[in-house]
This record gives C-alpha cells, sequence and structure tokens, in this order.
C-alpha cells in the first residue's frame, strides 16, 4: 500500500561526487525553500534505474531534474518533454549517468507505468564532470534561473489542475 502521495513529484537525479553531474539532485535543496508549502513531492532519484518506476503511481506529472549534454552552453538549460526528445535527435543520448533517462520513460511506458502522466524534464548543460562536490562557475551562475523555471513550471501545472478542480462559474 502507498502512502498518500502528491499530484507532481519533482525528481532529482544525478551523482552528489561529480562536480556538474550532481545538479539534478543538489537543486533539490534549493526547491524545497522556493516550494514549501505546495503540494508537491520532492525526491532525490540519484543515478537509479528501474527501482524510480514507483514515482509514477498515483502522480499526473513529474518533472525530472538532471545534468546533461542538451546543447546549450554551460551554466544555461533546456526543457522539454519525451515527446519533444522523439522529434530532436540532437536530445538523444543527453543522460550522463549508466541511467539514461528517455530510455527509462520509454520503458515505463511499455511497462504501463506511464498512464496519462505529463512528463516534463529540466536539463542543466554541465561544464565539467569530474570528482567534487562543487558545481563549475557556469553551472553555479545559472542555478538561480533554473530554481526560477522549476519553480514556475511547478505553479503553473498546480494552477492548471486547481481550475479544473474548482471552475467558475459566469453568470
Amino acid at each position: 500500500m502507498l502512502l498518500s502521495r502528491n499530484k507532481l513529484a519533482l525528481i532529482g537525479l544525478g551523482n552528489y561526487l561529480m562536480k556538474d553531474e550532481g545538479f539534478g539532485l543538489r537543486v533539490i535543496p534549493f526547491l524545497f525553500e522556493e516550494l514549501k508549502g505546495l503540494p508537491v513531492d520532492l525526491v532525490e532519484g540519484g543515478t537509479p534505474g528501474l527501482n524510480l518506476l514507483h514515482e509514477f503511481q498515483e502522480r499526473e506529472a513529474l518533472i525530472f531534474l538532471d545534468a546533461g549534454y542538451c546543447g546549450q552552453a554551460p551554466g544555461e538549460f533546456a526543457r522539454f518533454t519525451p515527446d519533444d526528445v522523439k522529434s530532436n535527435k540532437l536530445l538523444a543520448g543527453l543522460s550522463l549517468h549508466e541511467f539514461d533517462l528517455m530510455k527509462f520513460i520509454k520503458s515505463a511506458e511499455k511497462l504501463g507505468f506511464v498512464q496519462n502522466t505529463e512528463i516534463v524534464v529540466f536539463c542543466m548543460q554541465v561544464k565539467e564532470i569530474a570528482l567534487s562536490e562543487e558545481f563549475s562557475p557556469e553551472v553555479q551562475a545559472g542555478l538561480p534561473a533554473f530554481v526560477e523555471a522549476v519553480c514556475a513550471e511547478t505553479r503553473g501545472m498546480l494552477e492548471k489542475w486547481s481550475a479544473h478542480e474548482h471552475p467558475t462559474s459566469i453568470n
């Protein structure tokens, strides 16, 4: 039996010890501060494999936070959906982990875990992968804009759902 979950989860991916590659995990505390009190679950996904499948259960949306090669300048980021990746081969293989996020999402779909679940990915373009717990200066500089964009996406989803649950009537 699952505990009660929020409709929306933000899932940070990465490895804390590998400089920019740990971005998805290390952005979670910043988001926690900005989204405090909102009905969202913040999940440190790390560098897992299929053990993240349970995160799809009882969710209307998932926002994955990752670092990789997403065609931007270091410290810039991209926002996309799995459908965007299917239509843009440049984003294929963007993951830095043994765990490939797009293959994971496709596997989750095939296994029936993705049922009308909205999926969004925010990918921070890395500068350097090395043994370190610090971001490169470029990625550190891009952190505020990344947090702002993720928070705007989160609030937009929550407002959209709230409007559907409590429609206003005009007489």
